[in-house]
C-alpha cells in the first residue's frame, strides 16, 4: 500500500486501473483499415439474384399441405392417437365399456355390443320394403 497525496492508503492495483481508465484506448486508423480489408476479403462473392417472377415456386407436397391444414405435426399425432383409441375401443370392447353400456340401458348380447342395431338392413342387397 502506498500513501496518496491526501494521506490515505491507496491500493497499487486501483491506481493502475484508474490510470488506464483515464486514457481511452482506441485502435489506430491504420489497424482499422487493415481489419476492414481482411474482413472484406473473407466475404463470399455476391451472387446475382433473379427477379421474383423468374424464380420457380417451391413445390409443396400433398402431405405437407394436409398436415399444415390440420394444424401441424402435433395435431396430426393427436388425431392419429384418437383414431387408434377409437378403433381399439370399438374392436376390442373392453369389459368396463360393456358394463357402462348396460348401465345406460343398451342391450348387450353375449360378449359384444351392437351400437348400430339397424345398420345391417342398410348393407343388405334385399329390398327392405
Amino acid at each position: 500500500m502506498t500513501m496518496s497525496s491526501d494521506g490515505k492508503d491507496r491500493d497499487p492495483w486501483e491506481a493502475l486501473f484508474a490510470d488506464a481508465r483515464a486514457v481511452p484506448s482506441m485502435p489506430s486508423d491504420d489497424f482499422m483499415a487493415r481489419l476492414v480489408a481482411q474482413a472484406e476479403a473473407a466475404q463470399p462473392a455476391a451472387k446475382g439474384v433473379a427477379p421474383a417472377s423468374a424464380q420457380p415456386r417451391p413445390h409443396i407436397g400433398f402431405w405437407r399441405r394436409l398436415v399444415a391444414i390440420l394444424g401441424g405435426t402435433v395435431a396430426v399425432a393427436g388425431l392419429g392417437t384418437a383414431a387408434m383409441a377409437g378403433l381399439v375401443i370399438g374392436y376390442v370392447q373392453p369389459d368396463p365399456l360393456l358394463t357402462l353400456a348396460v348401465g345406460f340401458g343398451v342391450e348387450v348380447s353375449g360378449d359384444s355390443l351392437d351400437l348400430l342395431p339397424g345398420f345391417d338392413t342398410l348393407l343388405s342387397e334385399d329390398d327392405p320394403t
